[in-house]
């Protein structure tokens, strides 16, 4: 519910350009606290501003590409999001890859579980969840375009671990060429999250499929779930099930 509401405020503040606190508070019906918890967690991403007693929607803080990346696709990934946040049961250890439709999972993860990831965005929205996750977050350096730890000691980070679930994110995917991005640096700490899960779970919006990158980092056989959007071609769903692979797409 947290996530949603948070993602509703942001859209409120786009089209308004400023509200209080309380007006959130009366619009969503809750406590004066809960909002300010939300615009803690939204202000910490980059994606609203605070003021004393209000919120604005920042003309310039979405200047980076991952902040930009945010607003595409957004009912898709939201949809993404939610489905693959379904998958996990509580009490499970989980790791969630860097990316926006990650994210989106970690927006929607209602369940108490261990969480390991290398994104700085995403430990930031579940730590404002007091009680109902463990955050861990690897070391490394940030990548600023991405907001992803990466580098040695992100890799070390997810050694000995024995997650349930990986949440993977992709630049580009294809039914030839597997999973690709288009930095070295990401795709040696996507190689160290497969050794570290028991399960790989890919959610990558639509228009992803059929792009390739210059490194690929993962074959088909290490992909279990694919969790999309209703873009996909059905040709495309035919030949992952072929693969091996389940497809899962997420409604609107």
């Amino acid at each position: 519910m947290s996530g949603e509401r948070q993602e509703k405020i942001r859209l409120l503040l786009q089209e308004h350009g400023h509200l209080t606190v309380s007006e959130l508070a009366q619009r969503f019906e809750v406590s004066e606290m809960t909002i300010r918890r939300d615009l803690k967690a939204l202000a910490a991403l980059g994606l609203v501003q605070r003021e004393h007693g209000r919120a604005l929607y920042p003309q310039t803080a979405t200047n980076t590409r991952f902040f930009s990346r945010l607003g595409e696709a957004e009912r898709e990934k939201t949809a993404i999001g939610r489905l693959a946040a379904g998958l996990v049961a509580e009490g499970e250890t989980i790791i969630l890859d860097a990316g926006t439709t990650t994210l989106a999972v970690a927006q929607s993860i209602n369940k108490p579980c261990v969480v390991i990831t290398n994104s700085l965005p995403i430990a930031s929205v579940l730590a404002n969840r007091e009680g109902e996750t463990t955050v861990l977050v690897t070391g490394g350096e940030v990548r600023g375009t991405t907001h992803a730890l990466v580098g040695p000691m992100a890799r070390a980070g997810f050694a000995g671990f024995n997650a349930d679930k990986l949440f993977l994110a992709a630049t580009g995917v294809s039914i030839e060429r597997g999973l690709s991005t288009n930095n070295m640096l990401e795709s040696e700490v996507k190689q160290a999250m497969l050794t570290a899960a028991r399960e790989v779970i890919l959610v990558a919006h639509s228009a992803k499929f059929n792009h390739v990158y210059y490194h690929t980092f993962a074959r088909w056989d290490k992909v279990h779930t694919v969790i999309t959007d209703a873009g996909l071609p059905e040709a495309t769903r035919r030949e992952l099930e072929n693969l091996g692979v389940k497809v899962l797409v997420a409604q609107l």
